[in-house]
């Protein structure tokens, strides 16, 4: 909700319409998550962080969101993170985002 809040739709209300639309069209699950927004929403989302986060809160969203945009592709999401897949592993337990 707050990724929806965030963007400014510029096309006001018939933007915004089409994006739900769009969304529970082609959205599996019932609940709404970051990666099913349209792209320039999601990045609105990334963008609206708070500055009161750890590091290891911001770490773990990030790891969270390269996961979700990679399908769960643990491989890609470590080549994209710049480490390798053992790191990965250890930083998904670490985090708990099983």
């Amino acid at each position: 909700m707050e990724a929806l809040q965030s963007y400014a739709w510029p096309g006001n209300a018939r933007e915004l319409e089409n994006a739900i639309q769009r969304i529970v069209v082609m959205s599996e699950e019932e609940i709404i998550e970051i990666p099913d927004l349209p792209s320039f929403a999601r990045f609105s989302a990334l963008r609206t962080t708070s500055i009161h986060r750890t590091l290891a809160e911001m770490e773990a969203d990030h790891i969270r969101h390269v996961l979700a945009n990679t399908g769960g592709n643990k491989t890609r999401a470590a080549e994209i993170l710049g480490i390798d897949r053992k790191t990965l592993r250890h930083k998904i337990a670490q985090y708990h985002l099983d």
